[in-house]
């Protein structure tokens, strides 16, 4: 029966597709094997617009030769939680189906690499810097709209702290990004000075600076991040001000491993990151 294709089901068709393919398959053969009549089934099962009872799971297993313990577990859990409602769906009109994915696919990732040199990532932002990074987008019009879309930012913030295990951040923050007074100088110096105690405290943050003084960098083509996963391919996303673009072929996510590779290499270590940044919040006092 068709379905409505949630993050979840749009996920366990992704990785049901990785392993498809891997196996060399076409979807028709995939359909033969598994015992459908057409390669219809397989596609829409793929796409996220056909359920999967957990019933169906040995099956598939079997023929697709799925023997990790982990793996089995993890496509299981998208399966038994497929139309199960998320917390974001409470703010209709603000998530869109693309905004729906990231934070499901957040939610699922083991670890995250950040390079943006326009803002702070949004697990990292204090309220008032959330705020005055969405006022200054323009894409949300009203005071509401702006309020609601930085009340979801804090909230999925909360629910990622409580993760368990923690979700593994690591940014390289330009200096000139740090340097741009969002909000004001007194919201950007507090800004900072969070980001120095999230370094400090939380073991699964890392914090680089790129100063100045490294001049052309690996992350001149722009924004990126890699979401990291137990099982199945990693991913890169690319967000824009209204779309993102994910990108999962290996030497695809390859380029932009390399890439980050050398942002880190290039960036002051931890610990000198942390003297920079306390000498820009001085500045901004």
């Amino acid at each position: 029966m068709p379905v409505e294709p949630t993050p979840r089901r749009r996920r366990l068709g992704a990785e049901l597709r990785r392993i498809r393919e891997a196996l060399g398959w076409t979807q028709e053969e995939a359909a033969s094997r598994l015992g459908y009549q057409s390669l219809s089934t397989v596609s829409k099962i793929e796409n996220g617009l056909q359920g999967l009872r957990i019933q169906q799971l040995p099956h598939f297993f079997e023929v697709f030769d799925i023997t990790d313990a982990t793996l089995r577990e993890e496509l299981r859990d998208l399966v038994r939680r497929a139309g199960e409602a998320d917390w974001w769906q409470r703010y209709e009109g603000v998530v869109d189906d693309p905004l729906g994915d990231y934070l499901s696919q957040v939610e699922n990732a083991d670890g995250l690499f950040v390079f943006n040199p326009l803002a702070v990532h949004g697990l990292l932002q204090t309220p008032e810097y959330a705020h005055a990074v969405t006022e200054g987008s323009r894409v949300w019009k009203t005071p509401e709209d702006i309020d609601r879309f930085v009340a979801l930012r804090l909230e999925h913030q909360r629910a990622m702290s409580e993760s368990r295990p923690p979700l593994k951040i690591w940014t390289v923050l330009p200096e000139g990004l740090l340097r741009q007074e969002v909000g004001g100088r007194a919201c950007m110096r507090a800004q900072i000075e969070h980001l120095m105690h999230v370094a400090r405290t939380s073991p699964e943050v890392t914090i680089q600076v790129l100063p100045f003084s490294a001049g052309a960098h690996a992350g001149m083509d722009g924004p990126f991040m890699i979401m990291s996963f137990s099982t199945g391919r990693d991913l890169v996303c690319i967000e824009s001000l209204r779309a993102s673009l994910h990108v999962n072929k290996p030497e695809s996510v390859e380029l932009y491993r390399t890439a980050s590779d050398l942002l880190k290499s290039d960036a002051l270590s931890p610990n000198a990151s942390q003297k920079i940044l306390a000498t820009i919040a001085k500045d901004l006092s």
